[in-house]
Formats: structure tokens, C-alpha cells, sequence
């Protein structure tokens, strides 16, 4: 029976004052969608952009057994909630992430020091920075990738175009939000261009694409 990292996860935060706030259902908070995704309660006030939530990690932990990445990005990192859930579920993996907040850089590397986690948390705009880090941290390819930046059609094909070089035949690429940020048709496009397999995630919380 597989262990679930949950319990690990939200310990991980909570002992740095940060208390996991997720998976709330929306119509119990006047129908605000951005209760289901995941921010913190941090001296009684709410801090950090909305991450994976907490179903959304669930289903991605379900997964998990069946994949053995060895190199994962994160586009998009915020307090590092994401990043740090996908390092706890692939220990095997070495897990870059990429931002331009730098306070949630230097938390998610605090956070990767204190719990022994393979996390380099870099400064950078994708796409622009995307292929510079990508070499500077060797990785000749990539297994998983989450892209969780900004929320436009444009923006999100953008961040497909970064990683492209980088992907191999068994790659994974995660889209969040597409769904819910009206994202469909860049997912659209992205899949015309490069005739991957594809799977829209219409039961994720967001309804990602896969």
C-alpha cells in the first residue's frame, strides 16, 4: 500500500508558520473558486498564490507509482507548495523550479535544505530563461514538467516552446489551471502543433491537460 506524502507535505510548511489551506468546496465559500487551491494561513492572514490543490495532488500521488522521472521542472513556483509536493512524490528526481518571486525562491530553497529535498528553486522568466537554466543545471532532457505561470493563451504556448528542445519520448507535461484561466484554446493549439497524445483532465480541479 502506498504511503501518501500528504501528511509529510503539509508538515513541511507548517513548521515554517505556514498552515495549508485547500480542497475547500466552492459553494461553502460563496463561490469562490480559488478556496479549492491551495494557499496559507500564515499570522491569521492568507499568504501565497493559489497552487495545486489538494485533490489535484491526490491524483497526481495516484500516479506516481507508475512513473520514474529523473528530471522535473516547474514553471511557476510561487511559495513552492507544487514543487515541493512533486520532489516528497519523486525522491529519485532532481526537481528545478523557476520564478521571479524572490522571496518564494528563498523559501522553497530553505524549505529544500531542511528537509533533505533535491529542490534548486532559480530566478528567471520563462520562456526567455527557461533554456540557460535548463543547461546550467544539466539536464539534457526532461520527464515531467508543470507549468503553472502566467495564465494566458499566449503565455502558456510560450512555455510549451521553451521546453520543447528538452523532451523526450516518454516526457509528461502537466498545463494547470486550463480550464478554469480559459486556457482551452492554447492547449488546442499547442496539441495541433505538435500532434502529442493528450488527455484533458476535466475531473482535476482546475482541469488540467496532460
Amino acid at each position: 500500500i502506498m504511503k501518501s506524502i500528504i501528511p509529510k507535505l503539509y508538515d513541511v510548511f507548517i513548521k515554517e508558520g505556514y498552515h495549508p489551506m485547500s480542497g475547500y468546496p466552492a459553494h461553502r465559500f460563496f463561490n469562490i473558486i480559488a478556496v479549492q487551491f491551495t494557499t496559507f494561513l500564515k499570522d491569521g492572514m492568507l499568504a501565497g498564490d493559489f497552487g495545486l490543490s489538494l485533490q489535484e495532488i491526490q491524483f497526481l500521488e495516484g500516479c506516481a507509482a507508475y512513473l520514474n522521472p529523473k528530471a522535473i521542472l516547474v514553471v511557476g513556483n510561487a511559495q513552492g507548495w507544487s514543487t515541493v509536493a512533486l520532489a516528497l512524490m519523486f525522491p529519485d528526481a532532481k526537481v528545478v523550479a523557476v520564478d521571479i518571486n524572490p522571496d518564494g525562491i528563498a523559501f522553497t530553497n530553505t524549505l529544500a535544505k531542511k528537509n533533505g529535498l533535491d529542490i534548486t528553486c532559480i530566478p528567471g522568466r520563462s520562456p526567455e530563461d527557461v533554456a540557460q537554466i535548463v543547461r546550467q543545471q544539466g539536464l539534457e532532457t526532461l520527464d515531467l514538467i508543470l507549468i503553472d505561470a502566467c495564465h494566458t493563451v499566449e503565455a502558456v504556448e510560450n512555455d510549451f516552446s521553451a521546453i520543447h528542445p528538452y523532451l523526450n519520448e516518454n516526457s509528461i507535461i502537466l498545463f494547470h489551471d486550463i480550464i478554469d484561466h480559459f486556457m482551452v484554446p492554447g492547449f488546442v493549439g499547442i496539441l495541433k502543433k505538435s500532434r502529442f497524445y493528450c488527455k484533458h483532465l476535466t475531473r482535476t480541479t482546475s482541469g488540467m491537460g496532460v
